[in-house]
């Protein structure tokens, strides 16, 4: 079994504002093996990006990480200042961020962002140009010789999103994030992107997290899955395990909602209601105004966090009881 380089155990990440504190991470726990793909999943809001951008310490103000550890190959990146935080910003840990017009800077041509980024190594500017031009190669941009010298805005959508992608791995990184890496592009292009993902993981022993809404996407490329609503984790475990068996109502429904059947036949089914809002969240479990199957308790305690077997985890009044097993 491969060895965890990621733990991350009771994160809290808070926002104070106007209104009050908003508790935009409430306790979440997960690890990742080396070479492992583990996908967050879940609707916007849930609190997916919070838990990505914490992993670097990059949440943005007002927003604070009140309690948990971060544990990155035996360090706690929540015990380390700024100035040694920085050598794992892009070193060991990168983000591919969700929208790569934004990301890039669009002043400055894209090959020479991929360049500015290897020379962080202190690689001269000529050497550092050529693996630019070799991680562009590896991305697969075409003629990476010509987009290098083109600005953003000249690429499409799936050329910034290689672009960015040549960015977070110029330096080798042992953990890739990627925040919504397909979010705007093409089916095509999605796939594409997702393919390459896989590869690159693959042939430089990365480990990947992958945020996203899309359950194809997590079906496509990754090992385990956590589903998050309402800033928490309400199910893991594996990607075929939890698409087969699915305990936590919530994870039942996202894949109700997923497109089944011949296109003229086709009937998607939604969710009831909406994200509660982090800064009142109902009383009890934050899910039960929205279940079909809730229970008394459910409107007046929030569940705990239950582990089926390792790996295996789920947060559900109706799991371990009768109800559950006979439904």
């Amino acid at each position: 079994m491969a060895a965890k380089l990621l733990e991350v155990s009771g994160l809290e990440v808070q926002f104070d504002t106007s209104s009050g504190p908003v508790r935009a991470v409430r306790g979440v726990s997960f690890d990742i093996a080396e070479g492992e793909v583990l996908a967050l999943v879940g609707e916007s809001g849930c609190g997916k990006s919070t838990t990505a951008l914490s992993i670097l310490r990059l949440v943005p103000r007002p927003g604070e990480i009140t309690g948990g550890r971060i544990v990155f190959d035996g360090v706690n990146l929540l015990d380390l200042d700024e100035c040694s935080m920085t050598q794992y910003r892009g070193k060991q840990i990168s983000m591919i961020f969700q929208n790569p017009l934004v990301a890039l800077n669009p002043v400055y041509r894209s090959g020479f962002q991929v360049q500015e980024a290897v020379m962080l190594d202190k690689v001269p500017p000529d050497r550092a140009w050529r693996a630019a031009l070799n991680v562009l190669k590896q991305v697969r941009l075409p003629d990476p010789e010509d987009r290098a010298r083109s600005y953003p805005h000249e690429l499409s959508g799936g050329m910034r999103q290689r672009v960015m992608i040549g960015m977070m791995i110029s330096r080798f990184p042992r953990l890739l994030i990627a925040d919504e890496p397909t979010t705007a592009l093409d089916v095509t292009i999605q796939a594409q992107i997702l393919d390459l993902l896989d590869d690159l993981r693959h042939e430089k022993r990365m480990s990947l997290l992958i945020i996203t809404h899309d359950l194809g996407v997590v079906a496509d490329i990754a090992d385990r899955v956590g589903v998050m609503y309402a800033g928490a984790l309400v199910e893991t475990g594996d990607v075929t395990e939890v698409f087969e068996k699915p305990l936590h109502p919530y994870t039942q429904l996202l894949l109700k909602a997923l497109p089944r059947g011949p296109k003229n036949e086709l009937r998607l089914e939604s969710i009831p209601g909406g994200v509660p809002n982090l800064s009142n969240l109902p009383p009890g479990c934050p899910f039960h105004p929205r279940c079909q199957r809730r229970l008394d308790i459910c409107s007046k305690v929030e569940p705990e966090t239950l582990e089926i077997h390792p790996g295996r985890t789920v947060r559900c009044h109706l799991v371990g009881g009768e109800s559950f097993w006979k439904r």
